[in-house]
């Protein structure tokens, strides 16, 4: 992916956005970073990316940001449905999230767990048991650090396997991705207020395997027939 000279537009400006920033300014992208809270209750946030030569744009969400962008990067929680995101997709823009963005400049092996209920807990044991087995393992995501700040590090820093957990507004924004080990442990009612229903919801969380090939594992819970989604699954 060639992100030298892009105008990349990254959308939230809260760990994994000072991440992202840094990222991709480290690639020589131009960077406009846009987030709906005042400049003032960014401040501290602004002034962690102050060396990069990034654009803050602070207030608010000026469409012509994103229409004219190279690429759009969302952070986590960022609905992709706000009115500039919607244009700039049609548009033609590229629209990501951060997510997607790291896995494509990550060559190790992603094991990404996701359910309604139990996904910190189930992430950090696997992480443990991976680095108890004399694998070193990279664990966060949805908690602790973000995936793109891991798929900045170079040598010693990189792991052998990279564990994170995920949610469902994350898993909106992935397109190409597939983990190598995708775990799906529950679907629950949650998050109505940002999905028109149950199914939506549903259908968000199974986006885990859209892309898994033959290749991929794809483990599920026995106990609750919605992890599997209805179109199947190609992995083992």
């Amino acid at each position: 992916m060639q992100l030298e000279g892009a105008h990349i537009v990254v959308v939230g400006l809260g760990i994994s956005g000072i991440a992202l920033v840094r990222f991709l300014t480290r690639r020589k992208a131009r960077v406009t970073v846009t987030d709906a809270s005042s400049r003032t209750s960014l401040a501290d946030r602004i002034a962690r990316i102050a060396d990069t030569g990034a654009i803050v744009e602070a207030g608010g969400h000026l469409t012509g940001t994103f229409t004219s962008a190279d690429m759009v990067v969302l952070s986590p929680g960022v609905p992709h449905t706000i009115a500039p995101v919607r244009e700039a997709m049609r548009r033609g823009v590229p629209v990501m999230g951060e997510i997607e963005l790291a896995a494509r400049f990550i060559s190790e092996p992603i094991v990404a767990v996701t359910g309604t209920n139990g996904k910190t807990t189930t992430t950090a044991l696997i992480g443990e048991m991976l680095r108890q087995s004399g694998i070193r393992a990279f664990v966060g995501g949805n908690i602790g650090a973000p995936l793109i700040g891991y798929a900045d590090t170079t040598g010693a820093q990189r792991a052998d396997v990279a564990v994170v957990e995920l949610s469902s507004f994350q898993l909106d924004t992935v397109d190409t991705f597939h983990p190598a080990v995708g775990v799906l442990l529950n679907i629950t009612p949650d998050h109505l207020d940002r999905y028109p229903d149950f199914e939506a919801y549903a259908a968000a969380k199974h986006r885990l395997f859209a892309r898994q090939t033959k290749d991929d594992i794809a483990v599920l819970n026995a106990a609750d027939p919605l992890t599997e989604p209805a179109a199947g699954i190609q992995s083992r």
